[in-house]
């Protein structure tokens, strides 16, 4: 079997390459409670989408969007933490079921359900409620929930270390004075993360198709996207491998189309198909093959004396021989 070529498998390890890395560094931002993080780490928060908005940074709000309309919902693949974690938790989910119950499935879009989400999002944010961007926008979700439940359990972890070393004198560390947590705060980032992570766990990023504004916004700007994910029918055999790997639920292989609305650029189906039949592209494969095509019977208005073309020849002499 000839070597899948490096170009195309890479673009499934740089994305989890750099989705990670910037998961990590948005964990550190919040959690740490001095600010060694916060000079080398600061601009993590200053390309996400919500900040943006809220800063009115009108050239990076359309800096992402430029980017979705040009290459797709990178943004969702890449920056998102939230998007990477429920990355983590699918991919375990998928890990620890067996068979055709871990196979995700094409699902028809939920266009309604993300313009009402979007526009209580909308509504919310004119009227001050801001309790609805800290359940519904995912970096304001996933910043909550370091602060509210990571930050004092690692507040607690860093004052035993720091006791510890200065009993042993092995190192010396700094005391948190004051670990602060709000039990409202904590069952509430606690509930919304449980919430978003059992969808996840059975269907992958149910969320960023459904609830989330900031998918919604770029599902938009990226419907028509110059570089999108394209199925190559003259080389699809329907294995259906693309569409149980694919976490967004938008590869309908009946017509062999993808929802760019949807996808979020995980490049998950480009790395299984065994027939390499699927391309990241600025194009879209003209069919060649006849019998991957959807042929309409020629609309014949009445009857007439010219009825010697193919058609109508091919179907008289049919008609005669069953006859006979």
């Amino acid at each position: 079997m000839s070597k899948r070529p490096s170009s195309r498998t890479g673009l499934r390890r740089w994305r989890i390459v750099i989705s990670v890395a910037i998961f990590v560094m948005v964990t550190l931002l919040w959690v740490e409670y001095s600010e060694l993080f916060l000079r080398p780490l600061g601009w993590v928060s200053h390309i996400q989408m919500f900040p943006v908005a809220v800063g009115l940074s009108v050239s990076m709000i359309a800096f992402w969007l430029l980017v979705a309309v040009l290459f797709g919902r990178v943004y969702c693949s890449t920056v998102c933490p939230v998007g990477t974690w429920l990355d983590i938790v699918g991919h375990v989910g998928k890990k620890s079921r067996k068979g055709p119950a871990r196979d995700y499935r094409y699902s028809p879009p939920l266009t309604r359900w993300r313009y009402i989400s979007l526009g209580v999002f909308v509504v919310s944010m004119v009227a001050g409620i801001t309790i609805i961007p800290v359940v519904m926008e995912p970096y304001t979700m996933y910043s909550r929930f370091v602060i509210n439940v990571m930050k004092p359990v690692w507040g607690w972890i860093n004052n035993e270390l720091a006791a510890l070393g200065n009993s042993t004198g092995w190192w010396d560390m700094y005391y948190v004075g004051h670990i602060e947590a709000s039990i409202a705060a904590v069952i509430l980032s606690i509930v919304t993360f449980i919430g978003i992570s059992i969808p996840a766990w059975f269907y992958g990023r149910t969320f960023c198709n459904s609830i989330c504004p900031v998918g919604t916004v770029l599902g938009i700007a990226s419907s028509r996207s110059i570089w999108h994910i394209d199925i190559d029918t003259d080389l699809c055999t329907n294995c259906r491998k693309c569409e149980y790997a694919c976490k967004a639920s938008c590869i309908n292989l009946n017509d062999h189309v993808i929802d760019s609305s949807r996808c979020v650029n995980c490049f998950d189906c480009i790395d299984v198909c065994p027939d390499d039949a699927i391309f990241y592209r600025p194009t879209s494969k003209q069919l060649s093959l006849p019998m991957m095509q959807r042929l309409l019977p020629p609309k014949v208005s009445a009857p007439s004396a010219s009825a010697s073309t193919p058609v109508t020849g091919m179907t008289d002499t049919m008609t005669k021989k069953k006859n006979d």
